[in-house]
Order: structure tokens, then C-alpha cells, then sequence
């Protein structure tokens, strides 16, 4: 049987966040983007909640980024919400 890793929302989350301030972005600007509060992005950074699929696609197509890029885990030293 194949040995499948699990990623967790906090990974996803961290990703996110990453990806975000990459694009110099608030999380009052994605937000924005997606119809919701900076609150709702903060959740998602922070693995306290996952976006849903249509959610995490327009996040994706708006940065540009795969998926995976998502699913990476990484050292994560970032500052700044």
C-alpha cells in the first residue's frame, strides 16, 4: 500500500500567507478579492479553517500558483499579517 502523507491546514495555511506577502498583498486586500473580511484570511493562515475548493482555486489563480505550491512545507519565518 502506498504510503500517502497528510498535509495539514496549517501548512496549507502557512503557504497562503507566504504566497500573499510574496505578492505584497494585505490580508485585508485577498480578502477583499474573495468577498470576505481579513478575519476569514487570518483563519485560513492561521489552519484554524481550510477554504473551500472554489475558494482555494480563485486563491490559486489569482497568485498564479499550482495547487502543490500550496501543499509544500517549508521553514516558515514570515512577519507580517
Amino acid at each position: 500500500m502506498e504510503d500517502r502523507k497528510r498535509v495539514s491546514a496549517q501548512v496549507i495555511g502557512a503557504n497562503i500567507r507566504r504566497i500573499r506577502l510574496e505578492h505584497g498583498e494585505t490580508q485585508q486586500q485577498l480578502g477583499e478579492l474573495l468577498g470576505y473580511g481579513a478575519t476569514t484570511v487570518a483563519n485560513y493562515e492561521s489552519g484554524y479553517r481550510l477554504p473551500d475548493l472554489e475558494t482555494f482555486f480563485a486563491i490559486a489563480l489569482h497568485y498564479g500558483a499550482s495547487l502543490e505550491d500550496f501543499m509544500k512545507e517549508q521553514d516558515f519565518d514570515v512577519h507580517e499579517s
